[in-house]
């Protein structure tokens, strides 16, 4: 019977068989007699060997076999007395050996081998990685703009222009009292500008950061520079989803409406302070020629009358 392991021939064979069996689980349910029988498949082929180890340099085969048993390497296998049995690799499960006594370099051996399959390669974890990589840098990144702004509130705007995930690291209190400290120098457009991207970043706080800048009072000067800039804060925020956050929504069509109504009052007033300063500059004898220094004369005197 030629069968090979590796590169060891084992030539002195007196008994080979296989052991195939199949893995069943049996699942019991309550009050139910008898059970459900789960087939999970077949079980590695385990190949029983048993003889005589001869050869030229049998203390070299021995060690081998020795070594792949105990760092369960995989070894080559091909055997013609195994029919049906097809096996490629195989690992060393059980290796027993006995020297005989009386005969050098002969030894007995019980060798139990096991069907060895490559295990598939692992997913690669490259993408989620990167992933997980670009987010944490950028989660980083906003917060370390958020805290350079707390620091800095005049650089709020232009920070939020170069990093606008910067208000998600930013609570409506923390928001709002920088907008307050620096609301000098916010324009318009500027607190529009900002809306929009607290809508779209973390649109969660918009309610209460507006309570915090009408709390302090700045919310009506605020009111006022969108309406002297002509600034639709409704149209700033087409496109943001607000979610579930209708006082949100609210408030801010408040905002809008209130908006509407000082650009109009705006216009008025600056149409009445046109027509005072036409009325103040209006002069009604400017268009008459000024009277002789010495008075009337009558018109006898001009060589009239009777």
């Amino acid at each position: 019977m030629a069968v090979r392991i590796g590169k060891i021939a084992l030539v002195g064979l007196s008994n080979i068989y296989t052991e195939d069996t199949r893995s069943l689980v049996q699942q019991r349910g309550p009050g139910m007699s008898g059970s459900v029988t789960q087939d999970l498949g077949r079980e590695p082929v385990t190949i029983v060997m048993e003889g005589v180890l001869v050869g030229d340099d049998t203390t070299a085969a021995l060690e081998e076999l020795r070594q792949a048993q105990t760092k369960a390497k995989p070894l080559s296998f091909a055997a013609d007395a195994i029919a049906g049995a097809s096996l490629t690799d195989v690992l060393i499960v059980d290796f027993q050996v006995k020297q005989l006594a009386g005969y050098q370099g002969r030894y007995s051996f019980f060798l139990r081998v096991r069907e060895y399959t490559e295990p598939p390669p692992p997913r690669g974890t490259a993408a989620v990685d990167a992933g997980v990589k670009k987010d944490a840098q950028a989660w980083a990144k906003g917060s370390t703009a958020a805290a350079a702004v707390i620091q800095n509130p005049s650089s709020l705007m232009s920070a939020v222009d170069k990093n606008p995930d910067l208000l998600g690291h930013l609570g409506a209190s923390e928001l709002g009292n920088i907008v307050n400290s620096t609301k000098d120098n916010l324009s318009g457009r500027n607190f529009g500008t900002l809306m929009k991207a607290l809508g779209k970043v973390n649109p969660a706080i918009i309610g209460d950061f507006i309570k915090v800048v009408g709390g302090s009072g700045n919310l009506g000067d605020f009111i006022q520079k969108l309406a002297n800039e002509g600034v639709n804060l409704i149209h700033e925020l087409t496109g943001v989803d607000l979610g579930a956050a209708l006082d949100v929504i609210k408030v801010i069509k408040d905002i809008s409406g209130a908006s509407d109504f000082l650009a109009k009052l705006q216009k008025v007033v600056g149409s009445a302070t046109q027509l005072v300063e036409t009325i103040g500059a209006f002069e009604p004898l400017a268009g008459f020629e000024a009277l002789p220094k010495d008075g009337f004369k009558p018109s006898n005197e001009q060589g009239g009358g009777p």
